[in-house]
């Protein structure tokens, strides 16, 4: 058997594995069943990319928005779920067997019009929310803490709101309404409920996990455009060296994401309490999913179309999402130095991104074909890779991470994540460590507080 996966589990019924119990920071694996799980989103991403088209409009855009947005939301909360509340119960992989069915109805119906689709969707998606809506009473009744019981009611009432719109015309703008207004109950709950999450945050080291899977996952859609863009012209240099860019493009904003620190907001909100700064964190992702599987789509149609009109489409599609998954980047990295107490504004990375965002957008106003399109995308996304992997604050933020995360495995987390007091404990000796935290329990910012 595999250590972690769902059939090594042998704890009587009601037990958690020790790295699960409340305020534990022990070891928490990604499991085949959400491995299996974060599958089908890459089918739900592909089918998101399709509803765009060839020449997306406005009002096609607004609809592609809010889709993936419900598509992310649903993923986000049993990531966030499984990080909380284990990942090894009966109770999580029964209901993410569950969740995992309806998911790939949802994908189902996603590509086609939603005047023939809406209906099938909303119905889909609202006995989505309401399983995980009984995911959060268990917890709720399990742990005896108010957090869950408020995700509960958020979950089960955008449920509600969800199935009673299988009831208006589909595609209408009231049913599309009434879907913004069920996703924003939900996304909004956690923001004003915050002060009660501390009691369990989720696992520092899990829930990155899990959110960095999906960004690969995003990132492959890239490929998956490009390769289906490549079936439809004959194999030339006049294909494959634009196809060569677009995996380049890849390659760097890959690196862009990878190389950095990723969970220092969350290892923040374990060490100083300040869950906000991870909420930004988490929903800064949307963001940048977004954006990539948009660029998949620009880079896809490039490669496809010989149409000069199509493919000016396709190069505002390159140019404009690459610059907001560029600023979404931005984002994500003032977050990290923010909970870590330094300067924003003399960080070398953050203005090698903005320029780099300027100069992806500034190819939406030049006249290029293909070639030089991609040529140009990837010239700028690995450029910007280089100078963000070669900042020194990049590697002293990932020697942070590295130690803060190993403290809390310990128990023996720091009491903030100022520069000077982190340093000081990478300069503390092994033998100091282990007798400073024999037997010591776990160590986060609740039990701090009590």
């Amino acid at each position: 058997m595999t250590a972690g996966q769902p059939d090594d589990v042998t704890l009587q019924e009601g037990q958690v594995p020790p790295s699960q119990e409340q305020g534990g920071h022990g070891e928490q694996k990604v499991t085949w069943l959400e491995l299996f799980y974060d599958l089908i989103f890459v089918v739900a991403f592909d089918q998101l990319a399709k509803r765009l088209g060839d020449a997306p409009q406005l009002a096609q855009l607004g609809v592609f928005t809010l889709l993936f947005g419900a598509v992310w939301w649903s993923w986000a909360s049993n990531a966030v779920y499984a990080s909380r509340y284990g990942n090894e119960s009966r109770a999580y992989r029964w209901g993410t067997l569950a969740q995992l069915v309806t998911m790939s109805m949802i994908a189902l119906t996603l590509r086609g019009d939603l005047v023939d689709t809406g209906r099938a969707f909303a119905l889909a998606f609202g006995v989505n929310r309401v399983l995980q809506a009984l995911q959060s009473l268990h917890a709720a009744r399990e742990e005896g803490e108010a957090f869950p019981w408020r995700l509960a009611g958020s979950q089960g009432l955008a449920g509600g709101m969800w199935l009673a719109s299988a009831a208006l015309p589909g595609g209408s703008s009231g049913q599309l309404g009434l879907w913004g207004a069920a996703l924003a109950v939900e996304v909004l709950t956690p923001v004003f409920t915050r002060a009660h999450a501390h009691a369990r945050l989720p696992h520092e080291g899990h829930l990155p996990e899990r959110v960095g899977l999906l960004q690969i996952i995003a990132l492959g859609a890239i490929v998956t455009e490009v390769v289906t863009g490549g079936r439809k012209q004959a194999l030339t240099w006049a294909t494959l060296v634009p196809a060569l860019a677009a995996i380049l493009t890849v390659v760097g904003l890959w690196r862009l994401y990878f190389d950095q620190a990723r969970a220092l907001p969350l290892l923040a909100a374990h060490v100083e309490g300040q869950v906000g700064r991870m909420l930004s964190w988490l929903y800064g992702h949307l963001p940048f999913t977004l954006a990539v599987v948009m660029v998949g789509v620009g880079l896809g149609h490039g490669i496809s179309d010989v149409d000069a009109k199509k493919d000016a489409v396709s190069q505002q599609w390159v140019a404009w999402p690459l610059a907001g998954a560029l600023i979404a980047l931005v984002g994500l990295r003032a977050n990290s130095l923010i909970v870590t107490h330094r300067a924003r504004l003399r960080d070398r990375s953050i203005w090698v991104m903005l320029v780099a965002a300027g100069a992806a957008a500034g190819l939406a106003a030049l006249d290029l074909d293909t070639v030089q399109l991609h040529l140009l995308a990837a010239g700028v996304t690995l450029l910007a890779a280089f100078l963000v992997a070669t900042d020194p604050v990049t590697t002293r933020l990932g020697r942070l991470e590295e130690v803060v995360a190993d403290r809390l495995e310990e128990g023996s987390a720091p009491d903030s994540l100022e520069p000077e007091v982190v340093e000081a404990l990478q300069d503390e000796p092994d033998a100091a460590r282990a007798e400073g935290t024999s037997g010591n329990p776990p160590t986060n910012s609740a039990t701090r507080r009590s």
